[in-house]
């Protein structure tokens, strides 16, 4: 009897493993086509699916800004040692330098006049490609990046210094020629890979903004240089470069998820596609997001997304933060760069001795006074040391212009640099 109960045991449980083995099949070959079709789609766009599909043709050495930013990271490295004290110092961090911090600013610039000058050829240059390793796997790529991301942020304060040194000895023009500059380097850095990248050249801007700011309320400044403030911030589509950023961001999660590859193993496979599909999905609402307005999109909620059957989703789940941290940053970003065209027309009427009173007597296109956050019009807020113009920012709430504390997103007045003439 007990033979018979084993005999049909063991025949019983063959078969449920038979079955067992049979529906993983299929939902192997099912997941594993459903993966292929995503991928062909975003191949079919042109679109990159690993790391290695994002490297491009050669571009000339002469053409290269990364290769002058590569030249100078030695000095640039140097210069921030120098400056280490500096950092720490009470003015420097409370943003009121006297004439003993901008002359050594000022002083450090002279040491390394070589850093000086490739930088200007690197801003100069008609192309950037950092010319990373794309067959390096997804950790190496990524330490790999972020060196050439510090040399970036290293460049963007050697400029900074260097309009406070001009602004200091009564040059304007020329400490608003280095904030365009700032603002150059920012697109140069746009053609760094994944959102980390984006997210440096996000923060040249911001500092191409605070110098900008600093410049045009310090006093009179040429037409010429206004206008040239004016050309370059209208060549920035930062819509377009957070789209390009999720691209290569994708490529790289990818890539991360090639080299985990937990689907090597049979009976995984279809949920670890499935993770992957998930991953896919996501990636694709978000871009299909960044065409549209903010204030629409914070509106509509986030998109529903069907999420399958996997203990992987989480991977894909991961990323969303980071994506959404890198939207919202963009459009910090958008709304300071409109707050600064802004300021400019503002200053250029007052220069001209004609007193603003609101964006109607500035005469600029409705699409550069739009606050992001809410599609409304941007605020101004006069004061006795000048204009406050900022968004509502993130709570969607006029909180006054409290831009100092971010309670609201823009530029007010900005303590005096101390003149060393």
């Amino acid at each position: 009897m007990l033979k018979k109960i084993l005999k049909w045991t063991g025949i019983v449980l063959g078969g449920l493993i038979a079955v067992l083995l049979i529906a993983n099949a299929v939902f192997v070959w099912r997941s594993s086509a459903a993966l292929e079709k995503r991928l062909q789609a975003v191949r079919d766009e042109g679109r990159p699916v690993r790391l290695a599909d994002l490297a491009r043709a050669p571009t000339p050495p002469e053409q290269n800004a990364a290769v002058y930013l590569r030249r100078a990271r030695q000095d640039l490295t140097a210069i921030g040692k120098d400056l280490s004290a500096f950092y720490e110092s009470e003015a420097y961090k409370k943003d009121r330098l006297g004439p003993a911090e901008v002359k050594t600013l000022e002083d450090v610039l002279e040491a390394y006049p070589q850093a000086v000058s490739l930088l200007e050829q690197a801003v100069a240059a008609s192309d950037y490609d950092p010319e990373p390793d794309y067959s390096l796997s997804f950790n190496a790529f990524v330490s790999a990046s972020i060196d050439d991301l510090g040399n970036l942020r290293a460049a963007a304060r050697l400029l900074n210094y260097r309009a406070m040194v001009l602004l200091a000895h009564g040059k304007r023009d020329e400490a608003l020629g280095r904030a365009v500059d700032l603002f150059r380097l920012a697109r140069h850095c746009d053609k760094q890979p994944m959102l980390v990248g984006y997210l440096v050249a996000i923060a040249v801007r911001g500092v191409g903004v605070e110098t900008a700011n600093r410049v045009l309320r310090s006093g009179p400044v040429a037409t010429a240089a206004r206008d040239a403030l004016d050309a370059e911030l209208a060549r920035h589509d930062l819509s377009e470069s957070y789209r390009q950023a999720l691209i290569s961001e994708r490529a790289l999660g990818l890539t991360a998820f090639r080299d985990q590859n937990l689907g090597r193993f049979w009976p995984a496979r279809g949920f670890w596609n499935n993770a992957v599909i998930y991953y896919l999905d996501m990636m694709e609402s978000q871009l299909a997001l960044a065409s549209q307005p903010y204030h629409k999109v914070l509106q509509a909620g986030p998109p529903a997304i069907s999420k399958p059957v996997s203990p992987w989703t989480v991977l894909a789940d991961l990323v969303l933060p980071a994506v959404g941290a890198a939207r919202q940053a963009t459009e910090r970003c958008r709304a300071t760069m409109r707050c600064l065209g802004i300021l400019n027309a503002a200053t250029r009427l007052e220069q001209q001795g004609v007193e603003a009173t609101g964006l109607g007597d500035l005469k600029l296109p409705e699409q550069q006074t739009i606050d992001p956050f809410t599609g409304k019009p941007l605020l101004m807020k006069e004061l006795p040391e000048g204009w406050v113009v900022y968004s509502v920012g993130m709570d969607l709430k006029d909180d006054g212009g409290q831009v100092d504390d971010l309670a609201d997103f823009g530029l007010g007045p900005v303590p005096p640099l101390s003149s060393l003439e």
